[in-house]
């Protein structure tokens, strides 16, 4: 991958002309919870937004995100892409009502801040991107999930046992109707098979997975952002995404 081909796919998830070009200003985007790390803007913003979802520790927190934007910078400085840096400064949702938040609650959040996020980011509304990842996806990041990456003893290392959440923020439950049961030769949705209770889900699919975090800000917007089917890279809890 190159710089080039990294704006292509981030310009037909935005639905930007391709050809426009891309001037880049400082703002502080007012929403709801504290957002934290300036962003840059103007018709061009990748990446998912975060939700800190653990406040017993707010230098842990800031040790998590030096990390996090860490191997967000290698992987652009791989493919001769850091001049993309400056766009990349995550959005991130701080709310103490926040703090071990269900993906239910953060989802219904994210869902009105997405509502209006695009004409605030964009330009547009939200009818011009119904395929945008950043739109369509969020992460999440509680104590197991930052514990998980500041007990990686070097953060330069690529080691793939640290990982956040990554919520699907248009998934609903599967409900499959009588013609669908009964090509699967059930008469109940009761005779499914049922999975282990994640959150009170026993469905397959619960709606978020764990995802490596080397990976969650770049190279998932870029394979996952413009991609309809969710279930191309679902892993059921407690496995965790290592490659996407």
């Amino acid at each position: 991958m190159n710089t080039s081909k990294f704006l292509l796919s981030t310009c037909m998830q935005l639905r930007l002309p391709i050809l426009h070009s891309l001037h880049f200003v400082h703002r502080f985007p007012a929403q709801i919870g504290r957002t934290l790390y300036p962003v840059k803007r103007q018709y061009f913003h990748p990446g998912f937004v975060i939700y800190r979802c653990t406040y017993q520790s707010d230098s842990d927190w800031e040790k998590f995100m030096t990390r996090f934007l860490y191997h967000v910078t290698k992987s652009l400085e791989c493919y001769n892409g850091l001049d993309l840096k400056d766009s990349f400064a995550p959005t991130v949702f701080e709310d103490e009502s926040f703090d071990g938040a269900s993906t239910a609650f953060l989802r219904n959040h994210f869902q009105e801040w997405a509502a209006t996020a695009p004409q605030v980011e964009q330009g547009a509304d939200y009818c011009r991107f119904p395929a945008s990842g950043r739109y369509r996806f969020f992460i999440m990041v509680d104590q197991e999930a930052l514990e998980s990456v500041l007990k990686i003893p070097n953060p330069e290392s690529s080691v793939r046992t640290g990982f956040v959440r990554l919520a699907n923020g248009v998934w609903e439950p599967l409900i499959l109707d009588e013609e669908e049961l009964e090509a699967l030769g059930l008469s109940d949705p009761s005779e499914l098979e049922q999975e282990e209770p994640l959150e009170g889900c026993r469905l397959e699919d619960v709606g978020w997975m764990k995802l490596s975090y080397e990976d969650a800000e770049t190279w998932a917007f870029l394979n996952l952002g413009d991609s309809l089917d969710w279930s191309d890279f679902y892993q059921r809890p407690p496995r965790v995404v290592t490659w996407i």
